[in-house]
């Protein structure tokens, strides 16, 4: 058997954050901290120019490749760090698709005693600030009279908390409140804070090396399943030259992703027993025309944000309505999903108003269920992700 044939599972990809767009920020040989563990699949998309030429016959000449624009699709396990305030590996990704990255250190609260309630939102004390939407996205462990692991869809100046989900007893003076330490992914329209990042991906021998890689990100969580991040990515090519992979690239140790089991999914604040959940960030990039780059590109730009997705909850009579109404009136609805029981491998994925623009009953397994599809709504807030 011959030993020069490339085995894809021989395979891995590095990334790092640029300093500057479009400048290989690895520099020849990943360190330990650039590698992913993740799926990868390469389109170099060229620009494919027909050429003219008469030939003499029926046959036409073969078209001439120009400049390339590669793809980068990568499919990544949501697992996370294993410490609460570090950033998980993909975190990286998350900042090259227009989100800024926020850790919290410390807990904010003691716990703390809220000053009010109702079942759908709570009236917070000193130490939380009184700053409006300071909080929005971020986990929320209630304790005291209840213990409950939920989020922050909403938050006011006057410290008024809105809760992802609808509480089987209004909150008291007896709820103690607390947001855990935590890292935050939340959608940016700054440009000083996204990012590029550098790729290098190794197969058994080979590498290809693309900077400037910007693009969007897409997250599919599966009822009894795990979660998965899907990146889209656009980049420049640098290379592609015989290297074997460098060492050190199997050497971090991984928490196991956690189970869509045993956490949350509220849609409108009430339970959806959904089967999946959908959500993208629907980042749209262009690459700009500059003749004097290597293959005709500058690094790629952010142009537009267009956040959707889709659940397929089973109908029932309690919430089945006020669903519909909603769609029919175009009224938002807050998502919130938990997963996760373990801190540092836990995430808090929250839509504050997700519109919906299409609802089918259908069946499943013999049972009523409803096909939504809906627009995130929100300048700079459609969509945050919290690993805690």
């Amino acid at each position: 058997m011959s030993i020069d044939l490339v085995r894809m599972r021989f395979a891995a990809i590095a990334a790092k954050i640029e300093t500057t767009a479009g400048v290989d920020s690895i520099g020849g040989t990943p360190a330990n901290a650039d590698w992913l563990a993740a799926d990868v699949e390469i389109d170099f998309d060229p620009v494919v120019v027909e050429n003219p030429e008469l030939t003499g016959s029926l046959d036409r000449s073969p078209a001439i490749v120009g400049g390339l624009k590669p793809r980068i699709r990568l499919r990544i396990p949501l697992r996370g760090s294993g410490t609460a305030a570090t950033a998980p590996e993909w975190g990286r990704l998350l900042r090259c698709c227009t989100m800024a990255e926020g850790i919290t250190a410390a807990a904010i609260g003691a716990p703390t005693a809220a000053t009010a309630g109702t079942t759908t939102t709570l009236t917070l004390a000193t130490p939380f600030a009184a700053t409006a939407q300071l909080y929005r996205g971020m986990p929320l462990l209630l304790s005291g009279d209840r213990t409950l692991t939920t989020g922050i869809t909403d938050y006011s100046v006057a410290r008024v908390a809105t809760l992802g989900e609808t509480m089987a007893t209004a909150g008291t003076v007896s709820t103690l409140a607390q947001i855990p330490p935590h890292v935050l992914y939340s959608p940016t329209s700054d440009e000083t804070i996204y990012r590029t990042a550098t790729l290098y991906f190794y197969a058994d021998g080979l590498r290809w090396r693309f900077t400037g890689a910007v693009g969007t990100w897409s997250l599919e969580l599966s009822t009894g399943g795990i979660g998965f991040l899907v990146f889209e990515l656009r980049a420049q090519m640098l290379d592609k030259a015989a290297v074997a992979l460098p060492t050190g690239w199997n050497t971090a140790i991984r928490p196991t992703p956690p189970r869509f089991v045993g956490g949350r999914c509220q849609l409108n604040q009430q339970v959806a027993r959904a089967r999946r959940v959908m959500l993208e960030a629907g980042v749209s990039v262009t690459l700009p025309d500059n003749p004097e780059a290597a293959e005709g590109y500058d690094p790629a730009v952010p142009v537009e944000r267009d956040a959707r997705g889709s659940i397929d909850p089973l109908m029932n009579t309690t919430t089945a309505v006020a669903l519909f109404n909603a769609f029919r009136q175009g009224a938002a609805m807050s998502l919130m999903a938990i997963l996760g029981v373990t801190a540092g491998n836990r995430f808090c994925v929250i839509a504050p108003a997700a519109k919906a623009t299409g609802m089918r009953p259908g069946e499943r397994d013999g049972l009523g269920q409803l096909d939504i599809a809906f627009q995130l709504d929100g300048a700079d807030s459609p969509l945050f992700l919290a690993q805690f």
